[in-house]
Order: C-alpha cells, then structure tokens, then sequence
C-alpha cells in the first residue's frame, strides 16, 4: 500500500471517529438533536455560538456522554493495538488478552482490591492492582509456554486459557466471601462496561493507554522483523528477548488501565487487528495505528448498540463484545485446526 493510499485510509478513518463521537454522544435513553450536540462541543471548544441549547442537554453530553464515549474510544483502541502485539510477538492468529488470560489476571486483583478496601482508599490502587494482575498473568502465561526457548502456539493457547480459568475461579470464589453491597458492584463491573463513568475514570485510563500505545507505534519495524524468525531479527540489530518484556510490560499498562475502568471487556484486539490485515496486510508501520483509530471506533459503536437495542435497559458492554468475537474466535480456531490437520 502506497503512501497516499494510507493517508487516505487515515483520513477516513478520522472522519468516521467523529461521526460515531457525534452520534454516539447524541443517542440514548434521552435522544439530543445532532445540532444541539455539535454546537455544546463547539462551545467547550470556545467556539461561542448565540444558539440557546437546553440546560439539560448541555448537563447530559458534557458530565454523562461525552466521558463515557472518550473512554470507550481510548480503551478500545488499547485493547486493540495489544491484539496486534500480542499476535505477532507469540505468532499465534488467537493471541488476545481475554483469550490468553491477562483480562482475568487483572480482574482478579481488581476484585481483592474492591473486595479489601484499597479501592475504596485511593483512586490509583485499583488500577494499580490491575496492572499488577495483568502483568503477573503475562509472564507466567509466557513462561509455561516456553519450552527449550520456543513458545508453542497451542501451548501458549491452552496455558492462557487455563491459567485465565483458575483466576475466574478465584475471582468467583473472593465474589461468595463478599458481602452484597460489594458482591453487585464487583459483578457489574466483571461484565464490562462504561456506563456512569466520568472524567476521573477517563483521566486513569487516557494517560496510561496513549502513551503506551504511542510508545509500541516505535516497535512496528521491530515487530514485522521479528515475525521474520529470530535468527533475522538479530542480524538487524534487535534484541528479541529485550523488545519481547518491553512490548509485554507496555501492554499489561494497557490492559490494567482498561480492566481498571472498564472490567472485562475481551474480543476487541482479536477482531480489530483480522479486519485491518485483510484491508492492509500485515506492516506493523500502518497495522498498529490503524488498528487503534479502529479499536476507538468499534467500542463505542457496540456501547451504543448495548445502550440503545433495549432502552432504556441497558446490555452489558462485554456482553456485545464477546456476542461479536466467539463466533469471530470459533472461526479462526477451526482454521488453525484443519490447517494443523492437512486440510487446508
């Protein structure tokens, strides 16, 4: 893909990030009209405008969208961008935080955070248990999985899947000690979502995610050497090992950040990256920034979905995501299948 191509595809996928912020902010339970919603944003911006807008309509899109939307946006370009990565440095077409694991991981320390008080004590201590958590479940996903210095794709499949078992199983057994009160908030939190977030949880969530993810961006010649071989890799100057706990620790950063403010949200960085390689192809240069700007605007596409299909009952944003991504996963695990068994 040429440079203009890509500039193009850039472009449309800016424009199409706006549309769905627009109206994403405007529908819900209480629809706003388009242009009462645009001209409140132009006026946050200092775009003065002499049009009345309804005191309430300003009090819903600025305190109760808008945050919501933002959040949506940065953790599923997160949690995209680590779909990217986590496929190409384990090679695995699978490899996804709620699929390896890592999701659980960081769940679970969530939980004992909520469940001992800490979260209650400080902001930063839940995201700071979820990065712990996320982390933790990484390396210990990646060192089951290693044999002889080689991780196995199968391997690394079934390690995160049953080391992510044994912490939902954990996470299970912390939700029967507990008393209701913190029983229903660490349950609705467990199904993913981003409703009654405000700035705060949008400020935890934006500083780790977009500098991590700004920071991968520099890895994207990295990563496509690497997927080369090993052996490539060093002839070019690369570190495999080092730029491999380098990319892992970004990673869990993202991964924290998200469980933290939004819970367990999977299938968003296994779908993403798929579509974006069969638009573009598989440079790391353009697949990793693209599959952010479109990671940013799927998540609030399914919130919308979620907020909206039954309102004013809301589904649960996990729900939506994991409704999209089985069938996605199911797919991409029966390829893998017959592909090991000499049928494709």
């Amino acid at each position: 893909m040429n440079y203009k191509s890509k500039k193009k595809n850039y472009f449309f996928a800016f424009l199409i990030l706006l549309i769905v912020l627009i109206a994403s902010v405007s529908l819900g339970s209480v629809s706003i009209p388009f242009k009462d919603t645009i001209i409140t944003l132009l006026n946050k911006l200092g775009l003065n405008f002499d049009v009345e807008v309804k005191e309430s309509y300003e009090l819903i899109v600025l305190n109760v969208r808008l945050p919501r939307i933002f959040l949506a946006s940065v953790v599923g370009g997160g949690l995209a961008i680590v779909g990217v990565v986590m496929q190409a440095i384990f090679k695995n077409p699978m490899a996804e935080p709620a699929v390896l694991g890592w999701s659980n991981g960081g769940a679970l320390f969530a939980v004992i955070a909520i469940y001992t008080g800490l979260a209650q004590k400080s902001f930063l201590f839940l995201p700071i248990a979820a990065f712990a958590g996320t982390l933790l479940t990484a390396f210990l996903v990646y060192r089951v999985s290693v044999y002889r210095g080689v991780v196995e794709n199968t391997t690394l499949l079934l390690s995160g899947i049953a080391i992510g078992l044994l912490f939902a199983s954990l996470t299970t057994f912390v939700l029967s000690i507990s008393n209701v009160w913190s029983m229903r908030e660490m349950l609705f939190w467990l199904m993913g979502g981003v409703d009654s977030r405000t700035w705060t949880h949008f400020y935890i969530a934006f500083f780790p995610i977009v500098l991590s993810s700004a920071a991968i961006l520099f890895f994207g010649k990295d990563l496509n050497l690497i997927l080369l071989g090993e052996d490539t890799a060093k002839t070019s100057g690369i570190k495999p090992q080092t730029t491999l706990i380098i990319l892992i620790v970004l990673c869990s950063i993202i991964v924290g950040a998200s469980v933290s403010v939004s819970g367990v949200i999977g299938f968003v960085g296994l779908v993403i990256p798929h579509i974006i390689r069969i638009i573009s192809g598989v440079d790391h240069r353009y697949l990793l920034p693209m599959s952010f700007l479109v990671g940013a605007i799927f998540l609030p596409v399914a919130d919308l979905f979620a907020r909206t299909v039954l309102r004013p009952e809301e589904i649960r944003l996990g729900v939506v995501t994991s409704l999209i991504g089985v069938p996605f996963f199911i797919f991409l695990l029966r390829g893998s299948i017959l592909k090991i068994n000499g049928k494709l």
